[in-house]
């Protein structure tokens, strides 16, 4: 409009103005809603608000036409706060790379049509998949914490969580207890093994997707039968290999808990008794007489680095996670449990557990299906089997065909329990790993060592 030079102001004119200012008011409310819902109805908004000034002319407004150009407002706006209300249904899963859903792999292709099944069987819902490392910043426990303190907004609808992960995440308060009344999946038909794992400190807040533990692999043409003693296994000749310097010393815990080692006294300190202790450095201090506990494990701080050095020799065993195995079995080898002491056998678990973030803005009743979807045990068997993890549910281990295999793993599953807690391995761990590096390097007598180790925790 073409402004003309403007007049004195009279009586009348100041009661045009006022009305214009009160309609305008009127109208702001609405211009505030719309602003919040999103600018894509842009457009159509400006349109009405143009068709109300209209009617403000210099005549001022006309009731019918102040109703019907708000009323116009009012719909675009509403229509603004559906399509926010839309948007709101997307559920956000975090899962680490081998789980990608868009990957080429057997298991990210299945995933992914499980995915599209449920979007599919529940249309108001659609899934968003962000991968994450699985440990170090930016992986999944630290993204989470970050997300809970700085930016609960962005935090998933499902997390996957390794179970040391979740046992952190869980004390921390970043992840909700599960109900059993809520939830359809609670104890669907878990082995033993995965049960545990879903509980931390007797609540549950996982659900069970893959597992894994620890286990020996050998070659049967060098040696049908292995030993199945930790005395018979130190005393051979052929190498040994594990991660002697892994910060978490998780063979050597585990040898001192089958001896009959506590990890506690009865105050829940950490503890450690003088007897097993001496049994376990024993084996090591024979081991490394015999050859069976060679100095290079010494140079070995991760399960990785002695699988890859046992697939470079011709000869020897390997303590790994069965998982490693199951990935790139190897021609020629085979996969058993850890050995025995006075019959007891222990080892270790661990598995990806789906949990719930606390404090998640996204749709919980949308989860809690999307949870029960991703949890159904024909799909979780599949997954399992494919991506090279032990099953977590009783007919995942009954639907193995390898009947070698499926006894193999019926008995590591049967003598798993999970990781210690991870205060007390940050305890124990330190002295654990100096003194069996020291007598593997055979610069320390065991029962000195044995002896040391127990007295700091007296």
């Amino acid at each position: 409009m073409i402004s003309k030079q403007a007049k004195p102001e009279t009586e009348p004119h100041l009661i045009k103005q006022k009305r214009r200012y009160f309609s305008f008011l009127f109208v702001l409310p609405l211009l505030v809603v719309f602003l919040l819902a999103g600018c894509q109805l842009q457009d159509q908004f400006n349109a009405a608000m143009s068709r109300l000034a209209a009617t403000q002319s210099v005549a001022g407004p006309t009731l019918e036409a102040t109703k019907a150009a708000t009323s116009e407002a009012t719909v675009i706006a509403t229509a603004a706060q559906t399509a926010t209300a839309v948007a709101n249904s997307t559920l956000v899963l975090w899962v680490p790379p081998q789980f990608d859903p868009n990957g080429e792999t057997l298991t990210g292709k299945l995933f992914n049509q499980r995915l599209q099944q449920f979007e599919a069987s529940f249309p108001e819902y659609t899934v968003e998949v962000r991968l994450k490392s699985e440990n170090g910043r930016g992986g999944l426990l630290d993204s989470l914490s970050n997300a809970s303190l700085a930016a609960p907004a962005t935090l998933p609808s499902l997390v996957l969580l390794q179970y040391r992960d979740l046992e952190s995440a869980s004390l921390k308060g970043l992840i909700v207890p599960l109900d059993e009344d809520t939830l359809n999946v609670i104890g669907q038909n878990w082995l033993p093994y995965a049960g545990q794992l879903s509980e931390i400190q007797h609540n549950l807040f996982g659900v069970p997707f893959a597992g894994d533990a620890l286990a020996l692999v050998y070659r049967p043409a060098q040696t049908p039968y292995p030993p199945s003693t930790w005395q018979e296994l130190s005393t051979q000749n052929l190498p040994i290999l594990f991660p002697a310097a892994d910060p978490d010393t998780l063979v050597v815990i585990n040898i001192y808990q089958t001896a009959g080692g506590s990890l506690t006294d009865e105050n829940g300190e950490p503890h450690l008794d003088t007897d097993p202790l001496l049994k376990t450095f024993s084996y090591f201090s024979n081991g490394a007489q015999s050859g069976a506990f060679p100095i290079w494990d010494t140079q070995l701080a991760d399960f990785s680095s002695s699988w890859s050095l046992y697939q470079q020799q011709s000869s020897g065993y390997a303590i790994v996670w069965a998982s490693q195995y199951l990935q790139g079995q190897l021609p020629g080898n085979e996969l058993t449990s850890l050995p025995e002491i006075n019959g007891q056998k222990i080892t270790y678990a661990q598995g990806w557990l789906w949990a719930i973030p606390q404090g998640s803005s996204q749709s919980l009743e949308g989860a809690r299906h999307l949870l029960d979807y991703l949890s159904e045990p024909e799909f979780v068997d599949q997954i399992d089997q494919l991506a090279g993890y032990l099953p977590v549910y009783q007919s995942g281990l009954d639907a193995q065909t390898n009947p070698d295999l499926k006894a193999t793993l019926s008995e590591l599953m049967n003598s798993a329990q999970p990781l210690p807690a991870g205060s007390t391995i940050n305890s124990i761990s330190p002295i654990m790993e100096s003194s069996t590096l020291q007598i593997i390097k055979q610069q320390i007598d065991y029962i000195q060592a044995a002896n040391a180790a127990a007295n700091q925790f007296k």
